[in-house]
């Protein structure tokens, strides 16, 4: 049995699927938040996911999106991805969300 978070797991299955499924199109994948930090006091279990792809590319928004939700069903976990093209990412570097994600995030890709 794993002696991680479920949301250190969750994290890790998302990363390594959608990198297996997707891994040319993805620039980063970061998990960040609360539960990341360890300050989610137990309120409830999540993990909040951003991954910035190479390209506008909306299929592969929803493929992501699909797995993100399968993977937090399997964990037992609300997994919120945020998946945006590297050019918004890029061109809104010093946006709050964007800022937090990347420095505060564990870097899966």
């Amino acid at each position: 049995m794993s002696e991680r978070a479920p949301q250190d797991d969750a994290a890790a299955a998302f990363a390594s699927r959608a990198e297996a499924a997707h891994g040319e199109s993805i620039r980063q994948l970061v998990a960040f938040g609360d539960a990341v930090r360890g300050d989610d006091r137990g309120v409830h279990t999540e993990v909040e996911i951003l991954v910035v792809l190479e390209d506008d590319d909306p299929e592969t928004e929803r493929a992501l999106e699909a797995e993100a939700e399968a993977v937090g069903r399997e964990h037992g976990v609300v997994t919120s991805v945020y998946v945006l093209p590297a050019e918004r990412v890029d061109a809104n570097a010093d946006h709050p969300f964007v800022r937090t994600a990347l420095e505060e995030g564990r870097a899966y890709v």
